[in-house]
């Protein structure tokens, strides 16, 4: 306190203010940024050696620049200053100890994330880092007097300082451009590590395009989508889609993986298990409204996703019964925004829903479905919505007698547990989601006499468990590793509805070991499951069509 106390009687100009900040930024502001940048140093020449010397020169310039807006705020400075010291601390923590990047997906995670999720990432190591890196640092700042002067003269300062400062940037830039330019084009990441850049900046982005997405109308698409007379004549149609969560292929047992994490599916043969599918993001917010939007992963653009209908709109307008039941803290991400939709998690079953933060197990996403079911009339499809395996808490996404591979990592702090341990924790999770799909299918047989049933399994991205020393998901599709982006993907079909549709299955399950799919193919394979026809569809992205008499 006396700290505090005695920098109030420190009077210093709005420019020395900036200068400090930029200092702060340059230094402990941007721990993670210099552990990035040490990891590229070549300091194996005298230029090497002079190029990292320029970085921190360059950088604090760089800040002192950015941050010369905020000195026209009198009133707002020292607070927006603060904040962005404070983020800065946060997303510190999350950069240091997971190797995330903030880049745009994980800025929208960030605003689309409810109290169960952010506890789950809470510990005493992300309290003590906001307060020594950013709240400490904040309060320093804040109890510095400016000293007012004339606006001539704080004019003056500051055009000083911007012309000074470009004079060294474009001295730093003559020498060293080779350089920089190097780094930069060879390393695309470090621009996402750059804070208060970073967040600042992406936050910018998504908000500007949350504004967009929300002022303009909801445009329709295939308005000519029909489903054929013999179509409606036949036994209706249930398929039931399970989206799983954080769910990543290489550790699925159906797909080669030497453990038995999928020990109900793996004894049925009747199980077709896709091999080779890619996601379409790293995160549930990209990845979710782009597997059931029309757009492919090159094409996707999320005010696009939130503007346009999405494939649930199609069968719901051609007479499909719809029904998302929701289990996810994150939610549906807008799109099952027009369809039924039930929040599991508000119904709070008695030993299923028992965590603190609000959250069920999957099973409850099984809770009285057979009432929804039965109150449908010809074809439907529900999609249940898996917590499936969200971190870093892997441990509570599965009950007691889900203990299967032990000893397992009983904390969010991920980081510190040994490999075994938080592998064994994860793949728990699979075994407990292996469980769901298995009940799923044992729900649907039961309907089988009255309706052509099936059930389609796919994830929304993977997970990185510290491979390259790297943590959870949302690294940016270009650089992201393939624990990220690989995900399984699993189907099971009754025979009725096989015949029916004249799906061949031997065929399918042979395209499944070789053929490289995405959820680019969710979209087309849904309306050709339903034999929808419309000028929007693909029959080149419906995985059936090829196995289709």
């Amino acid at each position: 306190m006396r700290v505090f106390q005695r920098l109030m009687f420190v009077r210093i100009n709005p420019v020395q203010l900036t200068w400090i900040v930029a200092l702060f930024f340059t230094t402990l502001g941007n721990v993670a940024l210099w552990q990035a940048l040490w990891g590229h140093a070549e300091l194996d020449s005298v230029r090497g050696v002079l190029f990292f010397l320029s970085l921190p020169v360059f950088f604090f310039c760089l800040f002192n620049l950015l941050l010369m807006p905020v000195l026209a705020l009198p009133y707002l400075r020292k607070p927006l200053l603060a904040l962005l010291v404070i983020i800065s601390a946060a997303s510190t923590y999350f950069m240091v100890h997971y190797n995330v990047l903030i880049d745009r997906s994980m800025v929208q995670n960030v605003f689309e994330t409810n109290q169960a999720e952010l506890g789950s990432y809470f510990s005493v190591p992300l309290l003590l880092t906001i307060v020594l890196l950013g709240a400490l640092p904040a309060a320093a700042m804040i109890s510095l007097r400016i000293r007012s002067g004339r606006v001539l003269q704080t004019a003056s300062w500051m055009l000083i300082n911007v012309l000074a400062t470009l004079a060294i940037l474009t001295v730093i830039s003559m020498v060293f451009y080779k350089d920089y330019a190097s780094l930069l084009r060879n390393n695309r990441e470090l621009r996402d590590q750059v804070l208060p850049v970073n967040f600042v900046r992406h936050a910018n982005g998504y908000l500007k395009r949350k504004y967009i997405a929300v002022s303009r109308p909801l445009q329709p698409v295939a308005e000519d989508a029909t489903r054929p007379p013999t179509s409606m004549g036949r036994r209706p149609r249930l398929v039931i889609a399970v989206v799983g969560e954080t769910a990543r292929a290489q550790n699925f047992q159906l797909n080669g993986y030497p453990r038995a994490t999928n020990p109900v599916l793996s004894k049925r043969s009747d199980i077709i298990a896709f091999k080779n599918v890619s996601s379409c993001g790293t995160a549930t917010a990209i990845s979710l409204p782009c597997m059931f939007s029309r757009m492919t992963r090159t094409q996707y653009d999320d005010v696009r996703a939130a503007t346009e209908e999405n494939v649930l709109d199609i069968l719901k307008r051609t007479g499909v019964n719809i029904l998302w039941r929701n289990n996810n803290n994150g939610g549906c991400k807008g799109v099952c925004a027009r369809v039924a939709t039930d929040d599991m998690p508000a119904f709070k079953v008695a030993g299923q829903c028992v965590n603190k933060d609000g959250t069920c197990y999957d099973e409850v996403l099984l809770y009285q479905l057979n009432a929804r079911i039965d109150a449908m009339q010809g074809d439907g499809l529900i999609v249940l919505h898996q917590l499936g395996s969200h971190g870093p808490t892997y441990f509570e996404r599965y009950p007691a007698d889900g203990n299967v591979f032990t000893p397992t990592c009983d904390s969010n702090q991920i980081q510190k547990c040994t490999n075994a341990a938080l592998t064994n924790t994860y793949d728990n999770t699979l075994v407990y989601t292996d469980r769901v799909l298995g009940r799923t299918i044992d729900l649907l047989q039961s309907y089988s006499e009255q309706r052509d049933v099936a059930m389609i399994y796919v994830s929304d991205h993977g997970e990185s468990l510290g491979e390259r020393g790297m943590y959870l998901h949302g690294t940016p599709y270009l650089i992201a590793p393939q624990e990220q982006t690989r995900v399984p993907m699993v189907m099971w079909f009754s025979p009725a509805f096989a015949h029916h549709a004249n799906l061949n299955l031997a065929c399918l399950r042979n395209r499944a070991e070789g053929t490289a799919y995405s959820h680019d193919n969710v979209y087309h394979s849904l309306l050709g499951l339903f034999d929808v026809r419309s000028q929007v569809y693909q029959r080149d992205l419906d995985l059936f069509a090829a196995c289709r008499a």
